[in-house]
C-alpha cells in the first residue's frame, strides 16, 4: 500500500493564513519605507544643491523637496540643521505608526542625518 502524499485542508488553510499576514504587514509597512527614502533623497538634493545656504533656505529648499515627493512624515521645522564653518549638517529623527488591526500597530523609528561633503552617517 502507497502512503499518501500531499497537503491536507488544514495544513493548506494554516499555510494561507500565514502567507495572508505576512502579506497584510508587507503591505502596510511598505509605505512608510517608501516615504523614509523619499526623505533620504530630498535631504541628499538638499545638501548638494545648497549645502552652504542659511538654515531659513535650506527649510525651503526641503520643502519644495517634499511637496515633489508628497512627504508628509517630516515637516520643514522637524530638521536640524548644524552650521560649522563651511560644514553644513541636516539631520532628522521621526517615528512614524502604522495601525495594522484592532488596536495592534507598528512603530517605526528612522533618522537620517547628511554633511555637505560627506556620505551619509
Amino acid at each position: 500500500m502507497r502512503a499518501q502524499r500531499g497537503l491536507s485542508l488544514f495544513g493548506f488553510m494554516i499555510i494561507s493564513i500565514v502567507v495572508i499576514l505576512v502579506a497584510v504587514l508587507f503591505m502596510k509597512a511598505s509605505p512608510a519605507y517608501v516615504e523614509y527614502f523619499s526623505v533620504k533623497k530630498a535631504i541628499d538634493n538638499v545638501i548638494r544643491d545648497q549645502g552652504g545656504a542659511s538654515p531659513s533656505s535650506l527649510r525651503d529648499a526641503f520643502v519644495r523637496q517634499a511637496t515633489i515627493s508628497n512627504i508628509q512624515a517630516v515637516k520643514a521645522e522637524d530638521l536640524v540643521i548644524v552650521q560649522t564653518g563651511s560644514l553644513t549638517k541636516i539631520s532628522v529623527a521621526y517615528e512614524q505608526v502604522v495601525p495594522l488591526f484592532a488596536n495592534i500597530s507598528l512603530l517605526f523609528d528612522f533618522e537620517y542625518s547628511k554633511s555637505s561633503g560627506s556620505s551619509s552617517q
